[in-house]
């Protein structure tokens, strides 16, 4: 579902700026979402500018279920040959977004944490990662890992309770692939409409529908290299949940022949990891504790996306065009029947 904003005939001052392929392109793109907007986006253009363009998306399964996001994407002059900025207003721990009170690069993360990442490819706050999705618009083949990954991957393997996995493990696994493995160890079923598109053939019905599967397909997290995170901090928690999960459906699987057998002493939880030791230089991400911290941040993430206060008081941008109002159940209803005649008065 989406919602349609075409520009006024009098309101075309930012329009005359664009060229007029661009402008053609972007408005024919946003006409085509009609038939191509994937379900639970709502999508609207800012008024006299093509090149902003307002969401919501509406997660109705998954991970991040039931959350309620504000994003805008922003297109530059070089749209298609360079991508979109997707900047989410309401505050998510995710993987591919860019904490709101920092900035993240998304590219070449070196020894000791720090970021190489040219200037141009540095997220914003809120900044939504496209480097995995498309890698063809940051110079990297789709499936090809980039030498980040593997010294990144080389050292998250070696860190406490992440033993190696192998890469040819079931798709329906609950456990992340090797953090060493690059996304090509995605199943090809789990594509999205264009992703992995080169820069010709994208898409922005594409791009919303790889946006939206970041949030309800948890496979799709799994692939997600470490050099592609726009947080790497939500990444190590993502695969530290996603082992916890994988650990938790063996012990179900094991607990019947364990019953079988008189019982036997659960094995002890591991240890909490010590502090660094006086004068010790600072811990890498990959070696931090993650234990439960990407149930506690999302948890209170979505609460906080489905609370009034955000939920109808928009998003603090000021052309937000999208805007929600507090109904009782029954205006909702007569307005669904009301909308309901329309729809069937048109036919």
């Amino acid at each position: 579902m989406h919602a349609f904003h075409l520009p006024a005939a009098g309101s075309m001052t930012l329009l005359g700026n664009l060229p007029s392929l661009q402008r053609q392109h972007l408005l024919s793109e946003f006409a085509g979402l009609k038939q191509t907007c994937p379900e639970g986006v709502l999508v609207t253009l800012a008024p006299g500018d093509p090149t902003l363009w307002s969401a919501v998306l509406f997660v109705r399964h998954g991970p991040y279920a039931p959350a309620v996001l504000r994003f805008h994407m922003s297109f530059p002059d070089t749209y298609p040959a360079s991508p979109p900025l997707i900047l989410f207003s309401t505050d998510m721990f995710h993987p591919l977004i860019c904490p709101l009170t920092t900035y993240m690069y998304t590219t070449d993360v070196q020894e000791h944490g720090e970021a190489g990442a040219a200037d141009r490819e540095r997220l914003p706050p809120g900044g939504f990662s496209l480097r995995h999705g498309y890698p063809a618009w940051f110079g990297q083949r789709a499936g090809t890992p980039d030498a980040s990954t593997a010294r990144q991957g080389g050292r998250a393997a070696a860190a406490p309770g992440s033993g190696p996995r192998a890469r040819g493990a079931q798709a329906g696994s609950s456990a992340p692939p090797d953090e060493s493995s690059s996304d090509d160890s995605s199943s090809s079923s789990n594509t999205p409409r264009d992703w992995g598109a080169g820069k010709a053939s994208a898409s922005v019905a594409g791009i919303l529908g790889y946006v939206r599967s970041a949030f309800d397909t948890a496979e799709v997290l799994d692939a997600v290299p470490l050099a592609a995170a726009g947080n790497p901090g939500a990444w190590h928690a993502w695969r530290t949940h996603r082992r916890r999960e994988a650990a938790r459906a063996d012990a179900g699987h094991a607990s019947p022949a364990a019953d079988n057998d008189g019982g036997g002493e659960q094995a002890p939880p591991p240890p909490p990891t010590p502090p660094p030791p006086p004068g010790a230089g600072a811990r890498e991400p990959g070696e931090w504790n993650w234990d439960g911290v990407w149930e506690a941040r999302v948890k209170k993430g979505v609460a906080a996306s489905l609370s009034e206060s955000v939920l109808y008081s928009g998003s603090g941008v000021a052309d937000d065009m999208i805007r929600f109002l507090p109904m009782a159940q029954a205006d909702v209803d007569s307005l669904k029947e009301t909308i309901r005649g329309m729809l069937g008065g048109a036919a």
